[in-house]
């Protein structure tokens, strides 16, 4: 699986810089190269990427100008090198320089320019046996100009085992019954802080007569966000309301299918579902400390702004994930959708 989220802490930082760079001041302060680095790795991925920038505090230019023309965003190639550690070996893993539309991360369009959109890769197998879950990993980047290089680290959190739902069934059943809550529950070690529990709910439908009509997938995150309240141990967990699930499944068949309420005797079934808890990122958590200890009016006078980067600006950080398939929608599910108002026409069987 290969997977990469940039997130707006660019977007927090073209601002700060915007507000430090407008022609509206005169800034006493010599033009000043900055780094910024973004990454997030994970042992699940079959690729790593990360991205530096370079951000201006610049008397004569306007930042959001600047963030436009691609050569003032990037270091040119020979300008640095990226590599990868892990901490207590004293080999360097060297990461290249690749166009990230290319790899398929598509650079959103804004502030920033999008094209090229340089990221820095290194495939997992470059790397023996992978990331290593609680091992610590330690980014380097070298500049040619003779300063210092820029650093940080981070600690893979261990996988992740999912209590509840029960997945030792043959097979594991998953149950949302309307006004009741359904418990998601998990253990993790200490480095994983913020998670999301994601599930894939396969269904089909089939035509009064019983031939295939189409099959389709609902993609529903009952859990987003949840941090971990240090109560419990390592143990995580979230109850989440049946009827959450019967209004995402109801947005969904009628987004797909407007007629879906229309009756015309037409029958649905769940296929096998599956459930994933991915979490990470005690970095992450630091970051959004630091932001609201500067909300409000008792906030900070001088903004902190977080960074685990040894210069600059940015996060590097970790995250894992673990999927478990094979989970059927329980007979007592079904039961409870035929008397709930807000599914009961969509018809499903077990």
């Amino acid at each position: 699986m290969k997977q990469l989220r940039f997130t707006a802490i660019f977007a927090f930082l073209v601002v700060l810089f915007a507000e430090s760079c407008s022609n509206e001041f005169e800034l006493t302060a010599p033009y000043k190269e900055i780094p910024v680095v973004y990454a997030i790795l994970s042992p699940t991925d079959t690729a790593h990427y990360v991205r530096v920038e370079k951000a201006f505090l610049d008397p004569k230019t306007n930042a959001l100008v600047v963030a436009q023309i691609a050569d003032s965003l990037y270091y040119p190639e020979n300008a640095i090198s990226v590599f990868l550690q892990k901490v207590g070996s004293p080999t360097l893993y060297q990461l290249k320089r690749v166009d990230g539309n290319q790899e398929g991360f598509v650079r959103d369009s804004g502030v920033f320019a999008q094209s090229p959109n340089w990221l820095y890769k290194i495939k997992d197998d470059d790397l023996p046996g992978g990331l290593n879950e609680t091992a610590t990993y330690r980014l380097i980047i070298k500049r040619q100009d003779g300063k210092p290089d820029i650093t940080g680290e981070t600690i893979i959190p261990k996988s992740f085992n999912l209590i509840a739902p029960n997945t030792t069934g043959t097979p594991p059943f998953v149950n949302f019954l309307g006004k009741l809550t359904t418990t998601f529950r998990w253990t993790h070690d200490e480095n994983a802080v913020y998670f999301n529990i994601y599930m894939v709910i396969p269904y089909r439908v089939l035509n009064s007569n019983g031939t295939l009509d189409y099959i389709d997938t609902l993609y529903w995150t009952p859990v987003s966000n949840k941090r971990f309240d240090g109560v419990g141990g390592n143990n995580s967990q979230e109850r989440v309301v049946g009827n959450d699930f019967y209004t995402a499944l109801r947005n969904h068949l009628l987004a797909r299918d407007p007629n879906a309420l229309s009756n015309d005797g037409r029958i649905r079934y769940f296929g096998q579902i599956s459930i994933a808890v991915e979490g990470g990122g005690r970095e992450i958590y630091e970051y959004n400390l630091t932001e609201q200890a500067n909300a409000g009016l008792t906030g900070a006078e001088i903004l902190q702004t977080y960074t685990n980067m040894s210069e600059g600006f940015g996060i590097f950080t970790a995250k894992n994930y673990r999927q478990y398939n094979g989970f059927k929608m329980g007979a007592v599910t079904l039961d409870s959708m035929r008397n709930s108002p807000i599914v009961q026409d969509f018809n499903f069987k077990f």
